[in-house]
């Protein structure tokens, strides 16, 4: 029966990808790189797929993953034919680097604190594998139809991994399954751990939402025959494996992206936007003082699914203190968990910890108080900037509300996952969000640039009229 059930899953997914090829003629084969990466990215690494393994029990140090040559392998790759293909479309990667400081102020940053990591090699080759996403980026962001392309790589992946998360928890408990260090059984899909099946349903699950209002633009009826029904049989089975998950976070954050997505009349105002993001960018302080504020973050931790202990973690944060790590500049890029400060509390708690289990406590042993506050410049400007954006659109652009929705989505999930500056499906998905591709600096070669495109993925829409030609 699980053999059956995985080729009907399979010959079930590739129709719908294959139909969404038929759909989105404009996308070119190039697409299919991104879609790649995402698969893995938000799956298991490309050694386990090829090794046939699911997860396994234990959880190992963050910067002891060397990583096997087939998964080295897969990122050189892929990084070195994104820069090939942007390069090969024309795209003036300088205006580009130009348009995003934020973001290139948050590589540089990390980049210079492997001078003082205990671990330079292994923090140089995290930085290269997360900037190189950029390059990754930049072949969607080239596109004909860039906002196409970027819906098109995470349904396809959608279309074939929720389907998939599905089978291997039911029928082959050996990829789908995994065990604690406790004993207690965590369905993990096609994933490694449960929080990362929520994550990518999290996802998956509003850009399905995004493409779905897409397809409903300019209809006046809802006519049953007209239906996307592969977008809403495939969130309906994301329903279910967020539910199989128990992932809280990735609970409240779909409700929160939901929201932000689907807003209209006075809700859709730049005012409720200012309101999302302020309100995101303060959580992270009444959760580190929340003794202070336990009348007011108690509510919000029982919201989140935890108690005022964030289920644990505090205790992992109380082992943190000032002498943990020089508080100015940290412990070096992604280097902390497997040096000696990173065993001192494994010693003290007597169990692995492989993270901080916060994006906050992270950044802060990865670069310090300096490390947070170019953390808060990246994402508090990046929020800026695409609610600049729509208090500028006169039309109901719906790629803004789900830009805005993402970068506040990632604000609260770090406050009890670790995704900052981690590669991973949030991280990757949260920088496509924050980047700005001006479309004059993307190719020489000359394209059409349609409406939605024209007025709302790049900063300067005023240079470029709508509908014209542009190099």
């Amino acid at each position: 029966m699980g053999l059956i059930s995985l080729f009907l899953s399979l010959l079930f997914s590739t129709v719908l990808v294959v139909l969404d090829c038929r759909r989105r003629r404009n996308v070119s084969a190039a697409v299919w790189i991104p879609t790649i990466v995402l698969f893995i990215l938000a799956s298991r690494p490309a050694s386990l797929w090829v090794a046939g393994r699911g997860p396994t029990l234990g959880i190992e140090y963050a910067n002891e993953q060397t990583g096997s040559a087939i998964d080295q392998l897969f990122f050189v790759s892929v990084l070195f034919v994104s820069f090939i293909v942007t390069t090969v479309r024309g795209t003036k990667w300088i205006r580009i680097l130009a348009a995003n400081r934020a973001i290139i102020l948050f590589y540089l940053y990390f980049a210079t604190s492997i001078l003082w990591s205990s671990d330079p090699i292994g923090s140089t080759k995290r930085i290269i594998k997360d900037f190189g996403l950029l390059f990754v980026a930049g072949v969607i962001y080239s596109e004909k139809n860039p906002l196409e392309a970027l819906r098109a790589v995470y349904v396809r992946c959608a279309f074939i991994l929720l389907p998939l998360s599905i089978v291997f928890i039911k029928y082959f408990p050996v990829l789908g399954r995994s065990y604690g260090i406790a004993g207690e059984v965590m369905l993990t899909g096609v994933t490694t751990q449960k929080n990362s099946l929520g994550e990518i349903v999290l996802i998956f699950g509003l850009f399905l939402l995004w493409d779905f209002l897409e397809s409903r633009v300019g209809r006046s009826k809802l006519r049953f025959s007209k239906i996307r029904w592969d977008i809403v049989l495939t969130l309906l089975l994301g329903l279910q494996l967020l539910r199989l998950s128990q992932s809280k976070t990735a609970l409240v954050c779909a409700v929160v992206g939901v929201f932000l997505v689907l807003r209209t009349g006075r809700l859709r105002s730049t005012a409720v936007s200012w309101a999302a993001l302020a309100g995101a960018l303060t959580l992270p302080l009444l959760v580190f003082f929340s003794q202070e504020f336990s009348s007011i973050a108690g509510p919000i931790m029982h919201a989140l699914g935890r108690d005022m202990t964030f289920t644990g973690r505090t205790s992992i944060w109380q082992h943190i203190t000032i002498d943990t790590v020089n508080p100015l500049i940290g412990y070096g890029y992604w280097n902390f968990w497997g040096g000696p400060g990173g065993h001192s509390v494994n010693q003290a708690m007597h169990e692995v910890i492989p993270n901080a289990h916060s994006g906050y406590v992270d950044t802060y042993l990865d670069g310090g108080i300096i490390g947070l506050f170019v953390l808060a410049i990246l994402v508090s400007s990046c929020g800026k900037r695409i609610i600049a954006h729509m208090s500028k659109d006169k039309g109901d652009n719906r790629f803004l509300r789900v830009r805005l929705a993402f970068v506040v989505v990632a604000i609260i999930y770090n406050l009890s996952e670790s995704t900052f500056a981690r590669i991973g499906p949030i991280w990757f998905t949260t920088l496509l969000m924050m980047a700005d591709f001006p479309t004059r600096y993307m190719s020489r070669r000359r394209v059409v640039v349609a409406k939605e495109t024209a007025s709302i993925v790049f900063p300067q829409q005023d240079e470029i009229p709508v509908g014209s030609r542009i190099f």
